[in-house]
């Protein structure tokens, strides 16, 4: 596997972790390689499924212009540990996570004559257009569609993503930039079968309901203080609403704003937290410690700024979070999330920009007790219906194996 970051704490994402312990579960042997843009701590770390080799070069999150300049070094570097294994290993698959990788990605399959595996986590032309230019996203959009046949499977994130994808299997670079919203909406309710034996899938960030057990869901007790949770990463672009939200919980009594994570925002927000007394940040938290606090709080935030290609479409991990943990979510109704969350009854949408709305939002789901634990049990029976990781385990084995029977 090869990604070009990590959290802050040098480890794999959850999305990223998930998809290798399912891997690993298979009897794969996993090994990520990724860059640690911090250059910090141990080149190689074991986990529970595998290994992390780390490219170690500083490189800021937030400087589009020095990534592009460093990413040809990570590329060749990844090659090369890949040409090592191969000279060991045997019916090696490649799993290249986004295209800053995927070129990469092709030419390391090509040499070696390896199936190639794109996990497309996000639109990535749509991410960068702000950073670069709507003539340059295009570029990527039609680069992306032409590498695209070149794959052996494609994992979508999301909705949105599964059906962008799928276009462009379809219709190449004439596939439309942004997925439809109504065609993604469909996606969520699309049926396990559907997701098999394909070339193409959606995992997305659905999650392991054992870590959000039963048991701990029905015997919480309401906090004294109405608990709003965000966890997650805090940057200035895009938005997320967070100083926003801070400043109207502010105003408002009988609440707290717990806030975590890392990003640029982190020194803004400790300077908030030290002059509004219900706003706390929590620090930046481990993977495995966010269900709990999830279990533990009253709603969960997720505001996105809809002028965002991504954050109008996606399907991030603080829905699956909330759903999981039978929590209510709160997001914006220009979303793709939020028409899902307002068809299926499992939170409250308010419009982006109009922070009123997000007060009335808190307000209702603080004084109507019955109408805020009806909609955490709705999360939590969809979440074990449809939208938990046993079902995307099932669709990656399928794809492997796809793979497999296609490629020998």
């Amino acid at each position: 596997m090869v990604r070009t970051r990590l959290t802050a704490g040098g480890l794999a994402e959850p999305v990223v972790a998930d998809t290798a312990k399912s891997l690993s579960r298979m009897g794969h042997r996993v090994i990520l390689l990724a860059w640690d843009r911090t250059a910090k701590g141990e080149e190689a770390v074991s986990t529970d499924w595998g290994t992390i080799w780390k490219y170690q070069e500083k490189c800021s999150l937030n400087n589009p212009l020095s990534f592009a300049r460093k990413l040809p070094g990570f590329l060749r570097w990844s090659t090369w540990q890949i040409l090592a294994f191969h000279n060991i290993e045997k019916n090696i698959i490649l799993h290249y996570h986004d295209l800053d990788t995927l070129l990469g990605g092709v030419f390391t399959s090509k040499i070696l004559g390896l199936p190639l595996v794109y996990d497309c986590h996000e639109n990535y032309p749509g991410l960068v257009k702000g950073a670069i230019s709507p003539r340059g996203a295009r570029i990527l959009h039609r680069l992306e569609a032409y590498l695209l046949k070149f794959c052996a499977g494609i994992m979508a994130a999301g909705p949105a993503g599964y059906v962008r994808l799928k276009d462009m299997l379809k219709m190449g670079s004439k596939a439309p930039f942004s997925a439809d919203k109504n065609k993604a909406l469909k996606v969520l309710n699309m049926p396990q079968n559907d997701f098999l034996n394909t070339t193409i899938t959606r995992i997305g960030n659905a999650k392991r309901l054992d870590a959000y057990p039963l048991s701990r869901i029905t015997k919480r007790k309401r906090n004294k203080k109405f608990r709003l949770l965000y966890i997650g990463v805090l940057e200035k672009h895009p938005s997320r609403g967070i100083i926003e939200t801070a400043i109207t919980v502010n105003k408002m009594k009988g609440i707290q704003f717990d806030i975590g994570g890392f990003g640029t925002l982190v020194p803004t927000i400790t300077k908030i937290c030290g002059k509004m007394e219900n706003v706390n940040y929590i620090g930046s938290i481990h993977p495995e410690n966010v269900p709990l606090q999830t279990i533990e709080s009253d709603a969960v935030l997720m505001a996105l700024d809809p002028k965002n290609d991504n954050n109008r479409m996606s399907a991030p991990n603080k829905l699956f979070e909330a759903m999981s943990a039978a929590v209510p979510i709160i997001t914006c109704k220009e979303l793709l999330m939020g028409q899902f969350i307002e068809n299926e009854e499992i939170g409250l949408t308010f419009e982006w920009g109009k922070w009123d709305r997000l007060k009335a939002s808190l307000m209702k789901l603080m004084y109507d007790k019955e109408l805020h634990a009806k909609m955490g049990k709705r999360g939590r029976k969809l979440a074990e219906k449809t939208h938990n990781w046993d079902k995307c385990e099932e669709r990656i084995e399928s794809l492997y194996r796809h793979i497999k029977l296609n490629t020998n």
